[in-house]
Protein backbone atom coordinates (compact mmCIF):
# COMPACT_ATOMS: atom_id res chain seq x y z
CA UNK A 1 0.00 0.00 0.00
CA UNK A 2 3.01 2.47 0.79
CA UNK A 3 4.25 2.00 -2.72
CA UNK A 4 0.88 3.02 -4.42
CA UNK A 5 0.14 6.05 -2.26
CA UNK A 6 3.80 7.17 -2.62
CA UNK A 7 3.17 7.39 -6.70
CA UNK A 8 0.09 8.37 -6.62
CA UNK A 9 1.42 11.60 -4.50
CA UNK A 10 3.98 11.44 -7.01
CA UNK A 11 1.68 11.76 -9.94
CA UNK A 12 -0.44 14.50 -8.25
CA UNK A 13 2.52 16.77 -7.02
CA UNK A 14 3.28 16.67 -10.98
CA UNK A 15 -0.21 17.76 -11.96
CA UNK A 16 0.51 20.85 -9.16
CA UNK A 17 2.69 22.19 -12.06
CA UNK A 18 0.49 22.32 -14.90
CA UNK A 19 -2.55 23.82 -13.32
CA UNK A 20 -4.17 26.40 -15.36
CA UNK A 21 -4.87 29.89 -13.52
CA UNK A 22 -7.86 32.10 -15.88
CA UNK A 23 -6.37 35.48 -17.22
CA UNK A 24 -8.31 38.41 -18.67
CA UNK A 25 -6.10 38.69 -22.38
CA UNK A 26 -7.05 42.12 -23.63
CA UNK A 27 -5.16 44.25 -26.74
CA UNK A 28 -3.32 47.60 -26.07
CA UNK A 29 -2.73 48.98 -29.86
CA UNK A 30 -0.29 46.36 -30.92
CA UNK A 31 -0.37 43.57 -28.56
CA UNK A 32 -2.11 41.80 -26.11
CA UNK A 33 -1.66 41.92 -22.56
CA UNK A 34 -3.19 39.80 -19.64
CA UNK A 35 -4.16 40.62 -15.90
CA UNK A 36 -5.08 37.82 -13.64
CA UNK A 37 -9.18 37.66 -13.27
CA UNK A 38 -8.73 38.34 -9.36
CA UNK A 39 -7.46 41.61 -10.57
CA UNK A 40 -10.06 42.95 -12.29
CA UNK A 41 -12.49 44.67 -10.22
CA UNK A 42 -15.17 45.80 -13.51
CA UNK A 43 -15.81 45.87 -17.23
CA UNK A 44 -17.07 48.46 -18.68
CA UNK A 45 -17.42 48.40 -22.31
CA UNK A 46 -17.29 51.82 -24.22
CA UNK A 47 -19.09 53.40 -26.61
CA UNK A 48 -18.01 57.08 -27.53
CA UNK A 49 -16.91 58.49 -24.34
CA UNK A 50 -14.50 57.61 -21.54
CA UNK A 51 -16.59 57.77 -18.39
CA UNK A 52 -14.76 59.70 -15.54
CA UNK A 53 -15.18 57.17 -12.42
CA UNK A 54 -15.16 57.75 -8.76
CA UNK A 55 -15.29 54.72 -5.92
CA UNK A 56 -15.85 55.99 -2.51
CA UNK A 57 -15.43 60.03 -2.93
CA UNK A 58 -12.25 59.09 -4.27
CA UNK A 59 -11.08 59.28 -8.67
CA UNK A 60 -9.60 56.80 -10.25
CA UNK A 61 -7.26 57.59 -12.53
CA UNK A 62 -7.29 55.85 -15.97
CA UNK A 63 -4.43 55.06 -18.26
CA UNK A 64 -4.05 54.84 -22.01
CA UNK A 65 -1.04 52.22 -21.51
CA UNK A 66 -1.41 51.36 -25.34
CA UNK A 67 0.17 55.14 -26.05
CA UNK A 68 2.59 54.94 -23.24
CA UNK A 69 3.75 51.81 -24.54
CA UNK A 70 3.80 52.09 -28.14
CA UNK A 71 2.99 55.80 -28.65
CA UNK A 72 1.09 56.96 -31.66
CA UNK A 73 0.42 53.70 -34.11
CA UNK A 74 -0.65 54.07 -37.58
CA UNK A 75 -0.57 50.50 -39.03
CA UNK A 76 -4.17 48.73 -38.24
CA UNK A 77 -1.99 45.39 -38.46
CA UNK A 78 -2.20 43.85 -35.51
CA UNK A 79 -2.30 39.73 -34.28
CA UNK A 80 -5.72 38.10 -33.69
CA UNK A 81 -6.31 36.15 -30.46
CA UNK A 82 -8.34 33.23 -31.05
CA UNK A 83 -11.03 31.82 -28.11
CA UNK A 84 -13.10 28.80 -28.85
CA UNK A 85 -12.44 29.23 -32.66
CA UNK A 86 -13.73 32.85 -32.65
CA UNK A 87 -11.69 35.35 -33.34
CA UNK A 88 -11.73 38.42 -30.21
CA UNK A 89 -13.66 41.82 -31.23
CA UNK A 90 -12.08 45.16 -31.51
CA UNK A 91 -14.45 47.01 -29.48
CA UNK A 92 -13.13 49.00 -26.81
CA UNK A 93 -13.52 48.42 -23.12
CA UNK A 94 -12.16 49.87 -19.93
CA UNK A 95 -10.63 47.24 -17.75
CA UNK A 96 -11.22 48.84 -13.74
CA UNK A 97 -7.91 46.71 -12.29
CA UNK A 98 -6.91 46.67 -8.48
CA UNK A 99 -3.62 45.96 -7.34
CA UNK A 100 -3.75 41.74 -5.42
CA UNK A 101 -3.28 43.27 -2.58
CA UNK A 102 -5.87 45.03 -2.63
CA UNK A 103 -8.48 42.73 -3.32
CA UNK A 104 -10.83 43.28 -0.18
CA UNK A 105 -11.29 47.28 -0.30
CA UNK A 106 -12.14 49.84 -3.53
CA UNK A 107 -8.85 51.91 -2.62
CA UNK A 108 -5.51 51.03 -4.90
CA UNK A 109 -7.72 50.97 -8.40
CA UNK A 110 -7.09 52.47 -11.88
CA UNK A 111 -8.62 52.36 -15.18
CA UNK A 112 -7.12 50.86 -18.57
CA UNK A 113 -8.00 51.26 -21.67
CA UNK A 114 -8.38 48.56 -23.81
CA UNK A 115 -8.48 48.46 -27.83
CA UNK A 116 -10.59 44.88 -27.68
CA UNK A 117 -13.15 42.90 -25.37
CA UNK A 118 -11.04 40.99 -22.93
CA UNK A 119 -11.27 37.48 -23.33
CA UNK A 120 -11.15 34.80 -20.92
CA UNK A 121 -7.51 32.51 -21.17
CA UNK A 122 -6.19 29.92 -19.12
CA UNK A 123 -2.85 29.52 -18.89
CA UNK A 124 -0.36 27.04 -17.16
CA UNK A 125 2.65 28.34 -15.16
CA UNK A 126 5.10 26.26 -17.77
CA UNK A 127 3.38 28.42 -20.32
CA UNK A 128 5.08 31.60 -18.95
CA UNK A 129 8.15 32.89 -19.49
CA UNK A 130 10.68 36.52 -18.54
CA UNK A 131 10.49 38.97 -20.48
CA UNK A 132 13.07 39.26 -22.87
CA UNK A 133 15.74 42.09 -22.31
CA UNK A 134 14.85 43.63 -25.77
CA UNK A 135 10.90 44.23 -24.48
CA UNK A 136 12.24 45.29 -21.36
CA UNK A 137 14.54 48.06 -22.64
CA UNK A 138 11.72 48.65 -25.59
CA UNK A 139 8.80 49.67 -23.25
CA UNK A 140 11.35 50.90 -20.37
CA UNK A 141 8.44 49.82 -17.21
CA UNK A 142 8.89 47.53 -14.73
CA UNK A 143 4.74 46.53 -14.04
CA UNK A 144 5.71 44.01 -17.31
CA UNK A 145 7.96 40.87 -16.30
CA UNK A 146 6.39 37.78 -17.87
CA UNK A 147 5.15 36.50 -21.17
CA UNK A 148 3.85 33.70 -23.26
CA UNK A 149 5.50 32.62 -26.24
CA UNK A 150 3.18 32.50 -29.42
CA UNK A 151 1.61 29.28 -30.13
CA UNK A 152 -0.74 28.76 -33.36
CA UNK A 153 -4.32 30.15 -32.60
CA UNK A 154 -2.78 32.76 -29.51
CA UNK A 155 -0.74 35.78 -30.19
CA UNK A 156 2.16 36.47 -27.45
CA UNK A 157 0.20 37.67 -23.53
CA UNK A 158 2.18 40.43 -21.88
CA UNK A 159 1.94 39.96 -18.14
CA UNK A 160 0.87 43.05 -15.82
CA UNK A 161 1.75 43.00 -12.86
CA UNK A 162 -1.41 45.14 -11.01
CA UNK A 163 0.69 46.14 -7.75
CA UNK A 164 3.77 47.43 -9.70
CA UNK A 165 1.22 49.38 -12.28
CA UNK A 166 -0.43 50.32 -9.35
CA UNK A 167 2.39 51.44 -7.43
CA UNK A 168 4.11 53.61 -10.49
CA UNK A 169 0.64 55.63 -10.37
CA UNK A 170 0.57 58.09 -7.68
CA UNK A 171 -3.04 58.82 -7.10
CA UNK A 172 -3.03 54.96 -6.30
CA UNK A 173 -0.45 55.02 -3.64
Amino acid sequence: MPVTSSLRSQRLSSLDHDTAHQYVAFRLRLAWFMLPIKSIYRVLPLDKHIPQLTLSGSNVPILDLGKILFGKVQSANFPRLTVNGAVVASKPSLLVVRGQSHLTDTEGLVGILSNSQPALQKITDNQMVPLPPTYSQQWKVDFINLMTLPSQDRPSLFMIDSDRLISSIPQCK
